[in-house]
């Protein structure tokens, strides 16, 4: 007699969706109707919203990076183990992969501060065409030189596009509000464009083997898209000091700024902590032989993030419940607290995906909240060497994990995850004490 094994597959609620998606989407249309500090100053002049067309081409181009990174990873896993590689030879590759963020990617802020912002954009947009067009052949689908280009490519957009974009709103004197607008709208609309690259993903992926390259050549156009675009987009450049001058400025508004370092710490740790989510996420979830349709779950995640980020108006201004560092330090404590308990307390499928939704909505508002604090207290001609030495440090302790994950038990996956708890929770006490330390008003015009 034969045994029936039966399989128990945990699914999503439908109305997860239309709830997040909801919420996300009442929190940006009420706005202008329940804050009404926030309206009067949106009511003068011309350019009075993020949505405005000095604002559109901002926007036009994060949906365009968050369109291509996400064909570019939206396989993960599905795409190492198509090129056969295994469990250690996958742990290699990331590890190489935050090994290139790690060297190159750490001169890669000061080159950009050297050269300017709109350079520097215009790079990220050459190397994702590099990177397309090479895996627009199936036989350098899998080379490591793809990983390498992606990851500096990714470390050098995350500083010198929001270098750009403070630039620009300096240049055209608009007010600091619309700025601090500019990066939550920024975080929400690179959600949904996440989101948006997995549909197209799936429209252009076939079962054969010549579809599942038709995403990549996709990508590779969209980046001479990008490189049009930033060809033709004004920029303001920037006075190229020397690198004496430099290194004096950068020791003295960032080494010696214990407030500035305060952000690097916090940068760094929510870095690590979103790096380690997305490479145990899913192992997590799958623990113990459970069985979860995960390609559903993961945009229960962006659309948290959307939340998160849809939220971050709501609790700065002068009728702001909270001091934006008291609402920042309480999302890095949900955040740690989130990944804690996944680290340390076994759950069921549905808590865990909860969890991890709350992480990511803490995420969403935590990404504009520190964007905020660096144009308080940071130059913007340092802003990309700070940023990329904050994710260097980050970076040091993927690669240092990963090489060790290459070689099975060496690390259990729950003390990673407690580690990036613990970076959370210690980098939201440090963001409280940001309150005891600021020295200028709110009259300050870098500190409104």
């Amino acid at each position: 007699m034969g045994v029936v094994i039966e399989r128990e597959e945990w699914a999503l609620t439908p109305l997860a969706y239309p709830l997040l998606s909801a919420a996300g989407l009442a929190a940006v249309l009420l706005l202008p109707y329940f804050s009404a500090a926030r309206t009067p100053a949106h009511a003068a002049g011309p350019s009075s919203s993020p949505f405005d067309v000095g604002a559109g081409t901002f926007l036009r181009v994060g949906c365009y990076r968050a369109v291509v990174e996400g064909i570019q990873s939206v396989f993960g896993e599905d795409e190492f183990v198509r090129c056969g590689l295994g469990r250690e030879q996958m742990a290699a590759r990331l590890a190489g992969t935050a090994a290139a963020a790690l060297f190159p990617g750490a001169i890669s802020g000061v080159i950009s501060d050297k050269i300017g912002p709109r350079r520097a954009c215009i790079l990220y947009w050459v190397l994702q065409l590099a990177v397309g067009a090479l895996k627009s052949f199936s036989t350098l689908r899998c080379a490591w030189i793809n990983n390498f280009i992606l990851a500096l490519a990714s470390s050098v957009f995350s500083f010198c596009f929001e270098t750009w974009l403070v630039v620009e709103h300096e240049k055209q004197d608009q007010k600091q509000d619309l700025l601090f607008d500019t990066f939550w709208v920024m975080t929400f609309f690179e959600s949904v464009s996440l989101i948006g690259s997995q549909e197209i993903t799936n429209v252009l992926v076939s079962n054969d083997g010549n579809g599942f390259l038709l995403p990549y050549a996709f990508a590779a156009t969209l980046s001479v898209v990008g490189i049009l675009y930033m060809r033709n987009a004004s920029s303001t450049t920037q006075h190229a000091s020397a690198i004496g001058s430099y290194q004096k400025s950068f020791f003295a508004h960032v080494l010696r700024d214990k407030r500035v370092l305060i952000l690097v710490l916090a940068q760094a740790s929510i870095h690590f902590a979103v790096s380690a989510f997305w490479f145990l996420w899913a192992p997590t979830i799958v623990a113990d032989g459970r069985y979860a349709q995960l390609s559903v779950i993961y945009p229960c995640f962006l659309a948290s993030r959307m939340l998160g980020s849809a939220s971050f108006p709501w609790f700065y201004g002068p009728t702001a419940p909270f001091r934006n560092e008291d609402s920042l330090t309480i999302a890095y404590v949900g955040a740690g607290l989130a990944l804690y308990v996944v680290a340390y307390d076994y759950q069921e499928i549905g808590t865990l995906v909860i969890l991890f939704c709350i992480f990511h909505a803490c995420v969403g508002f935590i990404i504009p909240s520190l964007a905020r604090l660096r144009t308080m207290y940071l130059p913007n001609e340092l802003r990309g060497g700070m940023m990329s030495f904050s994710l260097s440090l980050a970076n040091a302790a993927i690669f240092i994990f990963l090489l060790q994950g290459a070689h099975p038990q060496n690390i259990a996956n729950s003390i990673i995850l407690g580690l990036a708890s613990c970076g959370l929770l210690v980098a939201g006490g440090c963001i409280h004490m940001l309150r005891r330390w600021r020295k200028h008003t709110r009259q300050n015009p870098r500190s409104l």
